[in-house]
């Protein structure tokens, strides 16, 4: 397997094997199961062409996600969710690719069809454009600096677009538009909450509070327990700084912009795939530095843990590299917009938090995030 450029938290430099451009592969004349070949006889039918191999590019719990090379060498994506368990995700993802294809310059998949499961049709299943580019997770480590900036400049337009759409004013998720996606703003479902910054901060806590992941044993949970009490009693001075509608108005985020979901050609950003996690939050919690290029926060090697519950985090620049191109990205949202600037510059400590609320499995007494309240609230403010 092909290997990629990764550094440690010591900022020493490893050659590791690159993330997997499919999970299985089928040719023509391959075996294959019943279920997966009648799908693929649907998918041929839907584009009057010959499917003649497939690579499965993702296969989830709730979706599969395929590759296929039809007769005429064109390649398309197909995503079908599982019955039952991922239907309603699929139609907001897919909904939301078309409009946003019709409202910005974002690099999204187009679709091509989408068959809907019906008493006559036993699958669901869209098909869409394959973009070009491999996964920025493989190819980051091993551009050269200035194609780093050229990437990282690509992202913060991309986060600006991403800003200025319009968005009804309530944290939730998109509903599957009834008029052929052609409505604005884009109509979302309403979280439970009526603050859109601090009861949804609030509620993520509570759900942190109660995950299956949170402690195995009552030692551990008594920390968790005792590490969430504290940052509910810290929540309400952290927010304090942002109660004006320039941190607080909603905007379009993509909950899962990991560095395998946006694909890199050359030295540009060619796509933004798997829109399937996504919401309307407060801009002070989507207005983040690209994931890849942090040392803080989930993303400081001062809180991997230790031991058993050692964290090993890999990443995909140089400690040096990364600050520069950290910069580069605030100079290039600065000069777009100064206002989402400020946002982005103000809003650090809240968009950690909300980072370590979505760390569980790993970090299932909170010892993690207790370590980084440590250093963040040391002298009783927020740093």
């Amino acid at each position: 397997m092909p290997l990629s450029s990764f550094w440690d938290g010591d900022g020493q430099q490893h050659l590791l094997e690159q993330y997997p451009y499919s999970e299985e592969h089928w040719s023509l004349g391959d075996e294959l199961d019943e279920h997966r070949r009648a799908l693929l006889d649907r998918i041929e039918v839907a584009l009057s062409s010959t499917i003649v191999s497939t690579e499965v590019r993702s296969a989830s719990p709730r979706s599969l996600v395929l590759e296929v090379e039809l007769e005429n060498d064109r390649r398309e994506i197909v995503r079908a969710p599982v019955p039952g368990r991922g239907t309603e995700m699929f139609e907001r993802e897919v909904a939301l690719l078309a409009w946003l294809s019709r409202r910005t310059l974002v690099p999204v998949p187009r679709i091509r069809c989408v068959v809907l499961r019906s008493a006559n049709e036993p699958h669901t299943f869209a098909v869409m454009e394959k973009l070009p580019g491999d996964c920025l997770m493989n190819v980051f480590g091993g551009l050269s600096y200035a194609d780093k900036e050229s990437v990282i400049r690509d992202i913060a337009k991309i986060m600006l677009q991403l800003n200025e759409l319009a968005v009804p004013q309530q944290v939730g998720t998109t509903l599957v538009p009834d008029d052929d996606t052609t409505r604005d703003p884009l109509p979302v479902e309403s979280a439970p909450v009526s603050d859109a910054l601090d009861d949804y901060l609030h509620a993520r806590i509570e759900a942190r509070r109660t995950s299956p992941a949170i402690g195995s044993d009552d030692s551990e949970r008594a920390r968790a327990h005792a590490a969430l009490d504290r940052l509910t009693t810290e929540l309400h001075r952290i927010l304090a700084p942002f109660s004006s509608f320039l941190y607080r108005r909603c905007v379009l985020r993509h909950d899962d912009l990991r560095p395998s979901n946006i694909l890199v050609d050359g030295n540009r950003v060619s796509g933004v795939v798997d829109w399937e996690f996504h919401s309307t939050v407060p801009v002070v919690l989507a207005a983040t530095t690209p994931s890849w290029i942090r040392y803080d926060g989930i993303y400081d090697p001062r809180f991997e843990g230790e031991g058993e519950r050692l964290l090993q985090t890999w990443y995909l620049a140089s400690p040096e590299d990364a600050a520069k191109l950290r910069a580069v990205y605030s100079e290039t949202v600065k000069a777009m917009s100064e206002e989402y600037w400020r946002v982005l510059v103000d809003g650090q400590v809240l968009q950690q938090l909300e980072d370590w609320l979505d760390v569980s499995e790993s970090d299932p007494g909170c010892d993690r995030m207790s370590a980084w309240m440590d250093s963040v609230f040391s002298d009783g403010t927020p740093t």
